[in-house]
């Protein structure tokens, strides 16, 4: 097997924060159903710090926008928060 360095950790990008587990698992197991793979990164510092951290759902770079697309649609992120809008 080739290592193309996707699995390099500095090939990752968060795409969503939050200090909720459940919810953070739920967008996790929502993307890797559209065949994304997503982890979360974190967590047990969210669970210690509450707010202050907040643990990140984090994805391949190469898939971090339709991550972020998909989560736009399904109400875990923001739509004023897209690309291009001030």
């Amino acid at each position: 097997m080739v290592d193309d360095g996707r699995n390099s950790p500095d090939r990752f990008e968060a795409v969503f924060a939050d200090s909720d587990l459940v919810r953070l698992g739920i967008a996790r197991d929502l993307l890797a159903a559209a065949g994304l793979d997503a982890f979360i990164f974190d967590a047990s510092f969210s669970q210690l710090y509450g707010t202050a951290v907040p643990a990140r759902l984090m994805v391949y770079a190469d898939c971090a926008a339709e991550a972020r697309d998909r989560l736009r649609e399904l109400g875990f992120i923001d739509p004023a928060d897209a690309p291009g809008r001030k």
